[in-house]
């Protein structure tokens, strides 16, 4: 008896051992014990499978939540934890008020704690290394969230299951870009303009220090965005406080003009409009506020005409801390020269308003839009010097065939996004970095929006059944766009297989024009190009 008994022990001892070591060399070789759940310095997130095999992980912390004492303030890293967390939904989109076009604005639960991130992977096995793509949203600086079903992961990583996708949420409007440092107390708040810029840093410190338990390689790391979202890219890039943190960047329909220097981010007057329909006097105040109140403010009226606080928003601004005065400038210099840039625009970016004017109204947007448009292109020519005046008039004279709101809608299209793409490329060139410039030039199958704003998402995401700005997906096109931007992730050169991607100079200025297919062509529209160059000077405002 007793001898069976030192066998039966000696053979549970040696099971027990074989499976420690089949453990260890599972973990040798990176697999995960659990293949749903990554293990992360503040905490254990368990993920989903989906249908597709594609695992998503929501929700997911990358900073302390910036409620309380922490309003208003710079992120900060969040605690260590051992626990583990259900990452099955989205975290709440940053305080905004509802617009017809941001669906994460209506579609989610809204709040002051908003930092977390979200992670699409088709497995966790550490020793993969795959390429990281973190994708920053757009949404004009004031709205815009990661539940939008357009930025959905699980298309582009069930079409690439060698990419880790991530996407962030981070503070926008008032909570993301407001300057408190003239409010009594406003000392104590130094950073709060560039909020949103800090909230991306602190997400991509946390990819660096976490994405490997989602398989993904912390080395290979590509930022893109689109509108705002192409805005922030481009200024992490040119920021030294991001330095290191990415490899690669992407920059959709959003550059170096989409910012504000400190004189006109103060004319915009939104720490004020704050100030007066909440009536506080100093920032203890403020603090003092509720969320509701926060939530309730943007709706009340400001003056006798009936503004409110919704009607006023910022842009990041130029202060020479986070984000350098001269972002062409810090290019040339040498600044992110190491990172290899993509930067592109759509050829009828203006027309995405169209829809905007009558919040997504049928009735009359067309016709609002032309007044708005003209308008608009009327008033920029009373601010310019003569010398302005008369590119401006050449330029609207290149517009052959075109009727006014074509021809003023063009003159936005390459001041506001296409000639700051070519412009930063080349300085990123000139500088010995790797740059390389598309045109999206694929229109929407809606009637009378063009390629315009964000018309190209649906196909780099490979979102087929979500057609909000593209109208019907060519499915063929999208996988070329989608694979394109996998190459960029993976490889640095965004070329095909049966297409090769030149970069782009300052000197041949190669552009990939995409429209029904793909095509290399240089120097797109030289001659807008060259006519409205000087004006950059100006950024959207001085």
């Amino acid at each position: 008896m007793k001898k069976r008994l030192v066998v039966m022990l000696i053979c549970a001892s040696l099971i027990m051992i074989m499976t420690s070591c089949a453990q260890k060399t599972d973990e040798q070789e990176g697999a995960s014990i659990d293949p749903l759940t990554a293990d992360c310095q503040n905490g254990n997130y368990v993920g989903q499978e989906l249908d597709s095999g594609v695992i998503a992980f929501k929700g997911i912390p990358y900073a302390k939540p910036p409620v309380g004492e922490l309003r208003w303030k710079a992120p900060e890293m969040p605690d260590a934890s051992d626990e583990t967390y259900e990452a099955y939904d989205f975290g709440k989109t940053s305080l905004q008020y509802e617009w017809f076009s941001e669906p994460a604005s209506f579609n989610n639960e809204v709040g002051e704690d908003c930092l977390t991130l979200n992670v699409w992977t088709a497995g966790l096995n550490k020793e993969e290394k795959k390429p990281v793509m973190v994708f920053i949203h757009g949404g004009g600086f004031a709205w815009g969230g990661t539940s939008d079903p357009l930025y959905d992961g699980q298309f582009f990583v069930e079409e690439n299951k060698d990419i880790v996708m991530v996407t962030i949420n981070y503070r926008v409007g008032m909570m993301g870009m407001i300057d408190l440092s003239k409010v009594p107390g406003g000392e104590a708040f130094p950073d709060s303009a560039n909020l949103s810029t800090l909230d991306q840093i602190a997400a991509l410190k946390w990819v660096n220090r976490n994405i490997e338990a989602f398989g993904g390689d912390p080395k290979n790391v590509t930022i893109f965005g689109e509108s705002a979202g192409g805005a922030y890219v481009s200024l992490l890039m040119a920021s030294q406080k991001a330095d290191g943190l990415f490899q690669k960047c992407i920059a959709q329909s959003g550059g170096y003009a989409l910012t504000y220097s400190q004189e006109a981010f103060d004319n915009v007057g939104l720490t004020e409009a704050l100030i007066a329909v909440t009536g506080a006097t100093s920032m203890d105040d403020l603090m003092a506020l509720s969320e509701d109140q926060l939530r309730e403010a943007y709706f009340k009226e400001l003056d006798e005409d009936g503004y409110c606080l919704n009607d006023l928003y910022n842009m990041p601004m130029r202060d020479g801390k986070i984000i350098p005065e001269d972002p062409y400038q810090a290019l040339a210099d040498g600044q992110g020269s190491d990172v290899i840039l993509m930067a592109g625009s759509n050829g009828d970016e203006y027309k995405y308003w169209i829809d905007e004017m009558n919040m997504g109204s049928e009735e009359s947007n067309v016709e609002t839009y032309a007044q708005w448009i003209i308008g608009r292109f009327d008033s920029k020519y009373e601010n310019f010097s003569d010398g302005e005046k008369k590119m401006m008039d050449q330029f609207i004279a290149l517009q052959n065939g075109s009727n006014e709101v074509d021809a003023k809608t063009e003159w936005f299209n390459d001041f506001d996004f296409r000639v700051p793409a070519t412009e930063a490329a080349a300085r990123h060139a000139d500088a010995g970095g790797t740059s390389y410039v598309y045109y999206w030039d694929h229109p929407s199958t809606i009637p009378d929006r063009g390629a315009c704003h964000a018309s190209e998402l649906s196909y780099i995401f490979h979102n087929l059944d979500n057609t909000m700005f593209s109208g019907t997906v060519d499915e063929d096109l999208a996988d070329k766009m989608c694979t394109s931007w996998a190459n960029f992730a993976r490889y640095g050169d965004p070329s095909l297989d049966e297409i090769k991607w030149k970069p782009y100079t300052s000197e041949e200025r190669a552009t990939m024009v995409m429209k029904d297919d793909f095509a290399m062509e240089n120097d797109v529209l030289s001659e807008q190009r060259k006519i409205l160059e000087p004006f950059l000077k100006h950024y959207i405002r001085d």
